[in-house]
């Protein structure tokens, strides 16, 4: 049909269309008269507001600027870098350049060219000394980030605009990660936030609630709590995009079924649904989508607590938590019990380390909570200077298997002597209490991870933050200089395989040390309309391919 459309004169192609010849084409051409005008998504959690995508700090955050903002290169649905915003990408034979090449003409969402100056704004930004989201390491090894960092030159000398459309960085030594990471994060408009000191970005609500981009969509407006809703961007440079607006309500949990039935939602996340009302949807015609998660759920423990740098203590918590009953009756079985903090769709994950499992019993968590110098007083822990084991364990709000999952473990530890009070939360509170000001005990929470497996952001030295109101993505705390060993290992070489090897290493490490309880990784489960075209979710891409999604009426 294209090659044949091709050949057709602008004039004779809009006969065709007007006399409706090519009406069998409709639903895939996003004609407006065969396809609803606009597609909702139900989420569980609402955004928090931050649309820029070198300061989202959530799942949702990062859906809005996935629809909004472009990157220079985007995952298939086999996890392979793929040119997007870039033309085309070349490594140097010694793996120490990468050139991008922009495609020509591309605009920004309000008209202005977008060029390789805003490339280089966005990753020189990433270097900027008072930049505190999490992706600072993103531009680790570049030549000249730390003369930049310290003031002693006013640019990165390895982060260059060659002409209009080509960008190269250039690097120290081998990067691993540096496509994965670099090549997918959000590309942002420089006469934008140029114009903001850094230090005022997340304080800019006026720029954040209109967020210019050269992605698929515009954000029309943004209500927290309730909806943000999308327009489709004329200036896409991907070409059509099929669908006019989207909406990413937030549904309950407790009537996502019947707003699925009913047609208030044509796509959402029910895989917190119970495995019954799943088949009974299937049944009724949803069609059920499935893939690996690219988070998992755990709970933190405060390393600034002296009581929580003991590892006896840290490993009698996680034997004490029955980690295997929240798969088998929480999630009904769609998950895993995870024993290191690594995703298992990672193709650098250790299907062959060596773990200790730390299998549910109340009679090892004692034994281990004696030999750290604890005693049973009545019904609660407590050492020979008289600290008891008390805490507060901080709970984010919205994700009732998280919920469920923070009251098993209040009632796991109780049977081993350790008090817990459970403090429900919204997530943006949790997040600044926790993450900005690190004032907790423990706290719950989903750790989404990349596509490259480098942990770096959330385990390095330099990600820990001791100051009040500045976030630090290692939110425990928690460093040893071993970690930091395998950190800068496992990202100092191209080569996978030796990469492998290293990360079997931090696999092995942190299952020992358990600076979190490791819980579990569900499973996604995506219910939609039927009706519903172009929707290709997998491991990452959940919203990547927002520009094809359409639904015939």
């Amino acid at each position: 049909m294209t090659l044949k459309l091709k050949k057709l004169s602008s004039i004779a192609l809009a006969m065709l269309l007007s006399l409706g010849i090519l009406s069998g084409c409709a639903s895939k051409e996003g004609d407006k008269s065969a396809v609803k005008d606009s597609i909702v998504y139900g989420i569980s959690t609402s955004p928090s507001g931050v649309f820029n995508p070198l300061l989202t700090d959530s799942v949702y955050d990062d859906a809005v600027c996935k629809m909004v903002y472009a990157s220079l290169l985007k995952l298939d649905d086999k996890q392979e870098v793929q040119p997007y915003l870039a033309e085309k990408y070349e490594v140097s034979s010694d793996q120490k350049t990468i050139t991008f090449t922009i495609k020509k003409d591309v605009k920004w969402s309000d008209g202005k060219p977008l060029t390789a100056k805003d490339v280089v704004f966005t990753f020189t930004t990433l270097a900027n000394k008072n930049y505190d989201g999490e992706y600072s390491d993103f531009v680790t090894n570049i030549v000249g980030v730390d003369e930049y960092k310290e003031g002693k030159e006013n640019k990165v000398k390895g982060i260059e605009a060659v002409d209009d459309v080509t960008v190269k960085i250039s690097y120290s030594k081998p990067y691993g990660p540096a496509l994965a990471k670099l090549g997918t994060i959000g590309i942002i408009p420089e006469h934008i936030w140029s114009s903001v000191d850094l230090s005022k970005w997340k304080e800019s609500k006026d720029l954040m609630a209109k967020p210019v981009g050269s992605g698929p969509y515009k954000l029309s407006s943004f209500t927290e709590g309730q909806d943000a809703k999308f327009e489709k961007n004329d200036a896409f440079f991907g070409g059509d995009v099929k669908t006019s607006k989207i909406v990413l309500k937030v549904v309950s949990e407790d009537t996502v079924a019947a707003d699925l039935k009913n047609g208030d939602v044509d796509i959402a996340d029910i895989t917190n649904l119970k495995k019954a009302d799943i088949d009974a949807l299937e049944k009724e015609g949803t069609k059920i989508y499935r893939h690996q998660n690219n988070l998992f759920q755990y709970m933190g423990m405060n390393y600034r607590n002296e009581i929580f740098k003991d590892i006896k203590v840290r490993q009698a918590i996680v034997t004490a938590i029955d980690r295997k009953s929240m798969v088998d009756k929480l999630i009904e079985g769609n998950g895993e019990v995870k024993d290191a903090p690594m995703l298992s769709s990672s193709w650098a994950y250790p299907s062959d380390a060596k773990f200790n499992k730390y299998d549910y019993s109340v009679e090892n968590a004692k034994k281990l909570l004696n030999e750290a110098g604890y005693t049973l007083k009545g019904d609660v822990m407590v050492n020979s200077s008289g600290k008891k084991l008390e805490f507060k364990l901080d709970v984010p709000t919205g994700n009732s298997v998280r919920e469920q999952a923070a009251q098993v473990i209040q009632e796991n530890l109780s049977k081993v002597g350790i008090k817990v009070e459970l403090n429900k939360m919204e997530f943006p509170a949790l997040m600044e209490k926790v993450v900005a000001n690190h004032e907790f005990d423990m706290y719950m929470m989903g750790n989404n991870l990349a596509i490259d497996p480098d942990m770096t952001p959330y385990w390095s030295a330099s990600a820990v933050s001791n100051e009040k109101g500045k976030m630090g993505w290692n939110i425990v705390g928690f460093t040893t200089p071993e970690l930091e060993a395998i950190l800068e290992e496992g990202t100092s070489t191209t080569d996978m395989e030796k990469r492998k090897v290293s990360y079997k290493k931090f696999a092995e490490y942190m299952n020992e040390q358990v600076p979190w309880a490791y819980l579990f990784e569900q499973e996604i489960v995506i219910g939609t309309t039927p009706k519903l075209e172009g929707f290709n979710p997998s491991v990452f891409r959940d919203f990547d391919d927002a520009q094809n999604w359409v639904v015939a009426q």
